[in-house]
């Protein structure tokens, strides 16, 4: 399947004031337009530029202090935590006759998470602190096209609802942490493409 990038509204209302007047909002936007992709190769690059423009462009300084507390547990791989090559995840509620999961995915500044979607998992993300793009196709939205990826740039207070068979990804700009709320389908995840530390 061939995908192409939206990036009409691409700073969410709450990292307006930070992003607001910044160059790497343009180059962004820029870097998208009219890019398609259908191969692990062209997404990879696409996240490549993306990435080198961050690192020459001056993404707004922010509050990390959730990140840091929660890095060294899962370095040392702690119990219910689990390393990953972008960071890691510390679970935190567990109830299976609820059906409910609740962790944090822990970042790092540039890390890459795959674009990927779950057949039956629902999950929700709410963005406790730094910046992040989040790319998604969800496909109950009156606006959704067949390969269309819309792309926000998150911060915090930024929530995300994916049904399942909606595709989302995520690339940290900075260090920052995500709390995921889910469903409990632990082996549900199939990538499109996926993550590649650059």
């Amino acid at each position: 399947m061939k995908y192409f990038f939206e990036t009409k509204n691409l700073v969410s209302a709450n990292a307006q004031k930070a992003f607001r007047n910044n160059p790497y909002v343009q180059k962004v936007a820029s870097a998208l337009a009219n890019q398609s992709i259908h191969s692990q190769t062209q997404y990879q690059k696409v996240l490549e530029n993306i990435i080198q423009d961050a690192k020459k462009s001056k993404v707004p300084p922010t509050k990390i202090s959730i990140h840091p507390k929660e890095l060294p547990s899962i370095k040392k791989h702690k119990p219910l935590t689990e390393e990953t090559l972008w960071g890691g995840v510390a679970l935190k509620k567990v109830d299976v006759g609820r059906n409910f999961i609740q962790k944090l995915l822990v970042v790092n500044e540039h890390g890459i998470l795959g674009f990927e979607f779950h057949k039956e998992k629902l999950e929700k993300l709410n963005v406790l602190e730094g910046y992040c793009l989040v790319f998604s196709s969800i496909h109950n939205s009156k606006n959704w096209k067949k390969g269309k990826i819309t792309v926000k740039l998150a911060t915090v207070g930024d929530k995300f609802e994916f049904q399942p068979n909606d595709e989302h990804g995520i690339i940290a700009l900075t260090d920052c942490v995500i709390e995921e709320t889910s469903t409990n389908h632990l082996d549900d995840l199939f990538y499109i493409f996926k993550s590649s530390q650059i």
